[in-house]
């Protein structure tokens, strides 16, 4: 597990290095997609690979329309919020197989900035022959009142590995984040 540790903390500079690089391509990326959204090979370290840049329901609510400019500002905002997630995942990502290895849950996983659940949770990655730790994950939340807002602190390490079927496609994504006023 140490090992692990070290190997997460020796990718934080490079992750936060494509991150900010890729919140300044931001603007220019959407101009390489295709009609679908999808960008080419070339740049799929800027690309979330479960969604297009039209990104999810969510984001089609926050920037709705179809013409050419809410598509190109929907697509900037989705690039900005999920930047270098392609890299996270195939770059700085662990493979997880969900049918050999194990994966177990230690806390509350609904906890989050949604759920108005506060605590904390840590996921583990079992290789199935082995049983040593391949991955690992951890979340805190803590929910707030400030003045007549609701906010939450919220912390994540680790790699995603909380949603197994997304781990049958790609590697369990690298995560490194902190918001206090989520």
């Amino acid at each position: 597990m140490t090992k692990l540790v070290i190997k997460w903390a020796l990718l934080a500079p490079v992750s936060l290095f494509m991150a900010v690089f890729a919140r300044l391509l931001c603007p220019v990326l959407p101009l390489f997609a295709n009609d679908e959204g999808y960008l080419p090979s070339w740049l799929w370290w800027f690309q979330t690979p479960f969604d297009s840049l039209d990104g999810d329901q969510g984001s089609w609510e926050r920037n709705p329309g179809t013409d050419a400019w809410s598509t190109y500002k929907r697509r900037v905002a989705w690039l900005w919020r999920n930047s270098a997630y392609g890299f996270d995942m195939r770059i700085c990502g662990i493979e997880v197989d969900p049918d050999t290895d194990r994966i177990e849950t230690i806390g509350n996983p609904d906890i989050g900035d949604n759920t108005g659940i506060s605590g904390v949770c840590r996921w583990y990655a079992y290789d199935g022959e082995t049983e040593k730790v391949i991955a690992w994950q951890f979340m805190f939340v803590q929910h707030y009142d400030f003045l007549k807002w609701h906010k939450c602190v919220r912390v994540g390490l680790g790699w995603k590995i909380w949603a197994e079927d997304k781990l049958y496609d790609e590697p369990a994504q690298y995560w490194l984040y902190f918001n206090p006023v989520k």
